[in-house]
């Protein structure tokens, strides 16, 4: 009921984005708008400086509700052994893989 009153009043307020937190750790997940990824590796400060230049944030809260889509478990494996020249294109890929409505590989995440 209150979602619907919010929307019905424009209450509502965009997000801002999160602040710059610490290098996750392995098994957290780390979002970029709707787009979610699993760190399953060890990252290193420089990669992750990239990810965050990139628009990707730690997920602050424990139990995240918002609708979101996950990319497959083996994308960060994709962007750790691309080249740095030829990082941006997979990371392109990878994000448009993931807007793509039809592609069962993507998990609905929740």
């Amino acid at each position: 009921m209150k979602d619907m009153l919010r929307t019905l009043f424009s209450i509502r307020q965009k997000r801002r984005t999160p602040p710059v937190g610490p290098v996750p750790a392995v098994g957290v997940l780390i979002a970029r708008g709707q787009v979610k990824m699993a760190i399953n590796q060890p990252i290193s400060r420089d990669f992750w400086n990239w990810m965050v230049l990139s628009g990707w944030r730690n997920v602050a809260v424990q139990k995240d509700r918002r609708e979101s889509v996950q990319l497959p478990e083996d994308s960060l494996q994709q962007l750790l052994e691309a080249s740095p020249q030829e990082r941006n294109a997979v990371h392109a890929r990878l994000l448009a893989l993931a807007k793509q409505p039809s592609n069962g590989a993507m998990a609905k995440a929740r």
